[in-house]
């Protein structure tokens, strides 16, 4: 799985994972299993790096 760069990537692997998750567990196979886990990870990375700000937000006390 290549890395998600964009919302419409990130947006259509959502719509993957949702996909695959509506299968439910019987109706799933390994490969399919693998390909949310997969899915999941670059999702998650994706929203780490557009949506976490919490480092650039910290307040920085100079005087000290």
């Amino acid at each position: 799985m290549n890395a998600i760069t964009s919302i419409e990537s990130y947006r259509r692997a959502l719509l993957r994972i949702n996909y695959l998750m509506n299968k439910g567990s019987q109706g799933i196979s390994f490969y399919e299993l693998s390909e949310i886990t997969a899915l999941r990870l670059a999702a998650s990375e994706f929203e780490k790096i557009r949506y976490d700000h919490s480092l650039s937000n910290e307040i920085v006390d100079h005087s000290l």
